[in-house]
């Protein structure tokens, strides 16, 4: 014990006193002594003459004291002068569209319900003010459906659509998909001018040949061909954007694009995939009539007994005019399509043809209405005007776009397929 090595003191690092001494005036880092000394904090400032010296010898210059014309007291710059003012203006417009005019599209739903579309004799709306603040033009009623259609033109052209479906039916698979196609395509080129009428930048002329190209694929090709056309369709509308075709909102007008391929071309794909099978031509005359049924049924009893409004997005139509739709589209499709193969086998065969109209009579009054919230939006009354009396191939098959999947799915349920 008495062997171990006493410790004569125990230092801490960082406590040792420095071995340097530091003075006033004179840097630690440095081992020369300073040069000057700093006056009394009691003796007046020295006054320099130097040549660039903005302080005169009586002391400091005070804002008040500044004359008038020195540059510090002018104004930097006035926006009731003309100049400033188109110098602001120019810079705003120079970031809108160029093709929109006096409006923007929206990109949030307008906060209030958009007042009722004006008829043939009565003034246009004031502007209706959209969710960005910007000004929606209402446009005119052209008197092509409701109360202002020409009937007797309608009718007319009502039976050569219907000549020209009836005679491509008989032709056989081929020409019923070439007609279909033509169609599809004009009902798309409709929507894209549609669109950009009222303000957006959709690619438009993608979507056209993604419309055509699904309906010719999914016959082709049958049901594997859709989604291929979908994705290689979204890849290239990103293309088109990215390298510059259009530049204006990509991501807004990217929507309105995919929207109206999904829209026209995957739900008019339908009529290829039921024309690829054996009985196709009868699942697409089942779907016309029920469609027909509901537009014709719903029109008559409309005008003859319409009272109730239906809803905000289309003021033509009545409560009344839906249910008479329905009950004739009902109709027509068991006692017309219970003897068309495959949904009549043999006379008096009525099940299928039940079932079918049961479910047409639900869908078409959907597509119907789904449409007239579209243009409603857009502010216009009809998507064309190829068809006298009834406006453009969109206004006229939009409730066919809604029975085309319906009458596939209820085939496919039913196992009406033969091939």
């Amino acid at each position: 014990m008495n062997d171990q090595p006493k410790f004569e003191e125990i230092r801490i690092l960082g406590l040792e006193a420095s071995e340097d001494e530091a003075t006033p005036g004179r840097s630690v880092f440095e081992n020369e002594e300073p040069n000057n000394e700093l006056p009394p904090w009691t003796a007046p400032p020295e006054t320099s003459t130097s040549s660039d010296d903005q302080w005169e010898d009586d002391g400091p210059r005070w804002a008040d004291d500044v004359p008038a014309e020195h540059e510090s007291q002018q104004p930097v710059g006035d926006l009731s002068d003309s100049s400033a003012a188109s110098f602001f203006e120019e810079e705003a417009t120079q970031g809108s569209s160029q093709i929109s005019g006096d409006f923007n599209p929206p990109l949030l739903p307008p906060d209030e319900p958009l007042p009722p579309l004006p008829t043939n004799d009565s003034p246009s709306p004031d502007p209706i003010q959209d969710g960005r603040g910007g000004k929606r033009r209402g446009r005119k009623n052209n008197g092509s459906s409701g109360e202002g259609r020409n009937i007797p033109i309608a009718i007319v052209t009502g039976l050569a659509l219907g000549a020209l479906v009836l005679v491509s039916f008989y032709l056989g698979s081929g020409v019923t998909v070439a007609v279909a196609t033509c169609f599809l395509v004009l009902a798309a080129a409709e929507f894209f001018m549609a669109v950009r009428r009222a303000g957006y930048q959709p690619a438009s002329l993608l979507g056209i040949v993604a419309v055509a190209a699904l309906n010719l694929g999914a016959y082709w090709r049958f049901e594997s061909a859709v989604p291929l056309v979908l994705l290689l369709t979204l890849l290239f509308t990103f293309l088109w954007y990215f390298t510059g075709v259009d530049r204006e909102a990509p991501m807004l007008n990217i929507s309105v694009t995919m929207f109206g391929v999904l829209y026209i071309g995957m739900m008019g794909s339908f009529i290829g995939l039921m024309l690829k099978d054996v009985n196709g031509v009868g699942m697409m005359l089942a779907a016309v009539i029920a469609t027909v049924g509901y537009d014709v049924g719903g029109l008559v009893i409309g005008r003859i007994a319409g009272r109730t409004p239906l809803a905000a997005v289309s003021p033509n139509k009545t409560m009344e005019g839906l249910i008479g739709g329905m009950a004739v589209s009902f109709a027509v499709t068991v006692l017309i399509t219970g003897q068309i193969t495959p949904f009549g086998d043999s006379p008096g065969d009525l099940g299928s043809a039940f079932v079918l109209g049961v479910v047409a009579a639900l869908v078409a009054p959907l597509g119907d209405l789904c449409e007239s919230m579209i243009k409603r939006d857009l502010g216009i009354k009809d998507m064309g005007s190829i068809l006298p009396g009834h406006g453009g191939l969109l206004d006229r098959f939009d409730a066919l776009l809604f029975v085309l999947p319906a009458t596939y799915y209820t085939a496919r349920l039913l196992n009406l397929f033969g091939g």
